[in-house]
């Protein structure tokens, strides 16, 4: 088996491991020898996981030519870049640069107005307060020489806003405890952890990029455009690092309009949960188009204003189960009253926000073990509640066994999450029960424990040739036959569904009753031997029975019903289901005219003539199953049939070199070697030639002593060199695919297809260059839809060239509004209308793609 490693700036090396067993301790120290990096400064991962010792490849589901991402661990340096500089006022975003903001004076709003705060991600609107008002620093400005002396005191009060603000006054900010007044009480710390994590969608406020450099200002003096206002939110404990420009902010809502007073097109702001209409959500902006009156309740339609853009969400229905609230217009500083000007810093009754909790509903009296703690489902304590860092539930430091005396500074996980490195448990693995029996035998060695590294496009049952697979390839392992869709199971023979019928069979010589003509051949059914103990065959021990995968192969006979007598399909045998057949280099025994010499073959499209039961040569009944081909392209026995070269796996012919090369550096050791080492390279050398004995006929075993002579001198150098050489019989170098080229039918259907030419283009270039198998597969990965990661099926192209499914592209729609999932294009006024020219052509390359799909 082996494996790449990625280093950032470098390619990918192919690393060489014993199998899915080796454990990443030892996969450290293979890296070390590769690379020179301690153990201690690797960090690898994989799948998005690092990689842990006391792991294997098997715990983490590492595949054959996966790659490894290997990042070396910088060691910490202390540097005294890291102190903040107190006298200029700089903040450091998250690219490194230090920004620095200059006090600025706004004729719209000034510091200490109570505001509502658009999100950028989600547009609903929040609560927050202006603590401080800057420049925008990528947009240049030069100093007004005329300030009044109002603007100037103004700007002298702005200078140092964060500290020279009226805390006397400032109730918004004072605790709880300083803010007791005869007619306000102190607010009740709140119990449990429902504060700390919320399992509503979370407020994400993301760190602005790139800011709008195209301002909408009519004159010079059109100041508040360049302007951007530092906000505090009042959900928000900690520190406000937030600034806004003028069209994210307005003045907060406080004005309830009564639902008797709401008007058509009447634009008002509303609570409303996007996931749950039915429970409290947050503030977004909603249209008015028809009122209607229930019992008790009202119910508004209208559009919903979604998202940084405010994409609208035509015919949302809304029922009113809060308060509604007009939307405030703002008056400039000039024409404030001094009624205005208390109003804007009194702040109105608080609005109401989503649960954090849907279990108790915030009841801080009642006990639950969501927003509690899991044990005894208690909220008293909260700051001795430790949260498992897996997932997510609280547990009281007294009630654990044994008991924390202090909190953890680093991740803790509870008993159920946490891991135990001596019964190691890979994430979403299950826990491995050790053998009794004792054996020497590495059952992560074989091919078909490596697993599938790709995944084919065509539906699993599908009748018929595959697109780009073309009669005469040949592959080196089966597990490669799974990945192209030729024959999925890695080890069965059929591949079927008794209630529709086989879709595949290989010709592998495991029963003796198997008789192949070429163009005709007797296939034998599966089953009636004893496979216990993880056998791979045995002999027949039973009666086969008609059911399973013998039912399906008879299923693909053009008979009225499938009887336990048997059914021949005489002359109508063409009219029956076309089944893919395979020929392993293992008939070389018993039929070598029409064996491969290596690995598996395709032979193309063959029919199911008749079925029958009869008595085999172990005496036992079997089914048996006339075979006849029925393909236009010539079978590779014939002459003018084409050939292919074998087809290895990826990174496979690299391994097979390293393997060499470490065998002959082991193998240095010379006469200083102990007796015991002869043995071990003889098992060494047998678990590397072990893949490639699949693919030649077995050799029978003799004694240690000429083994060792024969393995030494022939066996390893001939097999592992053969590879590499040049051999007489094999055509190393790859001719162009004249023979595969798109045929008429299917060039017309790419050239119809107009709105996708440029991507068609680059596809025939390929098909050109490579053959017909690699333009399958790149078309396959050109049209694929980005939602469900499939071939589009009933495809959709977008006014910005994007293909989707029609099925994902409605439901993309509904969840995140009328834009493009792929480049957030508008598309409020596209109507979705499936692209019937792409479908045509794809339907022509890829024949049965869509088939079941919707």
């Amino acid at each position: 088996m082996h494996v790449r490693i990625r280093i950032f700036g470098k390619p990918d090396t192919v690393v060489v491991v014993e199998s899915k067993l080796t454990k990443i301790d030892q996969f450290r120290r293979i890296v070390k020898e590769k690379f020179d990096v301690p153990p201690k400064l690797q960090r690898l991962f994989y799948g998005g996981k690092l990689l842990e010792n006391g792991y294997t490849f098997h715990d983490y589901n590492i595949k054959l030519n996966d790659v490894i991402q290997l990042m070396v661990r910088a060691q910490p340096e202390e540097s005294p870049k890291n102190k903040t500089d107190t006298k200029t006022d700089k903040t450091k975003v998250s690219d490194g640069d230090m920004v620095e903001y200059k006090d600025a004076v706004s004729t719209l709003y000034e510091v200490g107005d109570l505001i509502d705060v658009k999100d950028r991600e989600s547009g609903a609107w929040f609560e927050g307060k202006i603590i401080r008002i800057v420049y925008d620093p990528d947009i240049p400005h030069t100093p007004d020489a005329n300030l009044s002396s109002n603007d100037t005191s103004v700007l002298g009060h702005s200078e140092n806003s964060d500290q020279s603000f009226d805390t006397e006054n400032d109730v918004e900010n004072k605790p709880p405890s300083a803010s007791t007044n005869g007619d306000s009480l102190p607010k009740a710390k709140s119990k449990g952890i429902a504060k700390y994590f919320s399992r509503t969608p979370k407020i994400a406020w993301k760190k602005q990029n790139e800011l709008n450099k195209s301002l909408e200002s009519k004159d010079d003096r059109d100041v508040d455009a360049k302007l951007l206002y530092k906000v505090q939110l009042e959900s928000d404990e900690d520190d406000s690092n937030l600034y806004c420009k003028l069209k994210e902010i307005r003045p907060r809502a406080r004005n309830e309009v009564d639902p008797k007073d709401l008007k058509v097109d009447q634009i008002v702001m509303l609570n409303y949960n996007t996931d749950d209409p039915h429970e409290k959500g947050h503030w977004y902006d909603f249209k008015i188009a028809e009122i209607k009156k229930f019992r008790a309740i009202y119910e508004l339609i209208g559009t919903l204003y979604l998202g940084p853009d405010a994409v609208p969400q035509n015919d949302t229905k809304v029922r009113v189960f809060d308060k509604i609230l007009a939307i405030e217009e703002v008056v400039p500083l000039a024409k404030r009253t001094e009624e205005y000007k208390k109003i804007m810093v009194t702040a109105p009754e608080k609005r109401s926000t989503p649960l954090n909790c849907l279990t108790c509903r915030d009841d801080e009296d009642v006990l639950c073990k969501d927003c509690g703690c899991y044990l005894c489902s208690g909220k008293e304590f909260p700051d001795r509640i430790v949260l498992c860092d897996e997932c997510n539930h609280g547990y009281h430091m007294i009630c654990l066994d044994p008991p924390l005396m202090e909190l953890p500074e680093e991740d803790w996980y509870c008993p159920s999450c946490k891991r135990d490195p001596n019964d190691v448990i890979a994430p979403g693995a299950a826990k491995q029960t050790k053998k009794t029996t004792k054996t020497n035998r590495d059952w992560g060695r074989g091919m078909a424990c490596v697993g599938k590294t790709k995944t084919c496009a065509m539906p699993p049952n599908h009748f018929g040739p595959i697109p780009g697979i073309e009669v005469g390839m040949c592959w080196r392992f089966r597990i490669q036959l799974s990945e192209t869709g030729v024959h999925r199971p890695p080890v069965s023979g059929i591949h079927g569904r008794d209630v529709e019928g086989a879709y595949s069979i290989v010709l592998s010589g495991g029963y003796e009753d198997d008789v192949d003509h070429g163009n005709e051949f007797t296939y034998t059914g599966s089953g009636g031997r004893d496979l216990s103990g993880n056998k791979r065959t045995a002999e027949q021990s039973c009666d086969q029975t008609l059911t399973r995968e013998n039912k399906a192969l008879a299923r693909n006979c053009a008979v009225n019903s499938i009887s336990e007598e048997g059914g021949d399909a005489g002359d109508n045998w063409r009219n029956g289901k076309p089944v893919r057949v395979v020929r392993s280099y293992k008939m070389l025994k018993h039929f070598p005219k029409y064996a491969p010499k290596e690995g598996i073959r395709y032979d193309g499209i063959y029919k199911v003539v008749k079925y029958y039961p009869e008595k085999g040569l172990s005496g036992f009944i079997v089914w048996k199953y006339l075979l006849r081909r029925d393909d236009p392209n010539p079978a590779p026995w014939e002459p003018g049939a084409k050939e292919y070269p074998i087809i290895y796996p990826d990174g496979y012919l690299e391994a097979e070199a390293e393997k060499k090369a470490l065998k002959e550096k082991n193998s240095k050791g010379g006469k200083g070697a102990k007796k015991g080492s002869k043995k071990r390279a003889l098992r060494e050398s047998n678990q590397t030639t072990e893949s490639e004995s699949d693919a030649s006929p077995p050799v029978k075993k003799r004694k240690t002593s000429k083994v060792i002579k024969t393995k030494a001198t022939k066996s390893p150098k001939t097999n592992i060199a053969s590879i590499f050489l040049k051999s007489p019989n094999r055509k190393s170098p790859r001719k162009k695919d004249t023979e595969s080229k798109l045929s008429e039918e299917e060039m017309a259907a790419i050239k119809a297809d107009t709105l996708n030419e440029k991507l068609w283009s680059e596809c025939l270039v390929v098909c050109e260059a490579r053959g017909k198998k690699e333009f399958v597969e790149y078309v396959t990965q050109m049209f694929l839809c980005i939602i469900c990661q499939e071939v589009a099926v009933t495809p959709v192209t977008t006014p910005c060239l994007h293909n989707f499914c029609l099925s994902c592209l409605r439901q993309a729609f509904k969840a995140s509004g009328a834009q493009c999932p792929c480049c957030r294009h508008s598309l409020i006024k596209y109507e979705i209308e499936p692209n019937e020219e792409l479908k045509t052509a794809l339907r022509s390359i890829l024949a049965g793609y869509d088939a079941g799909k919707k």
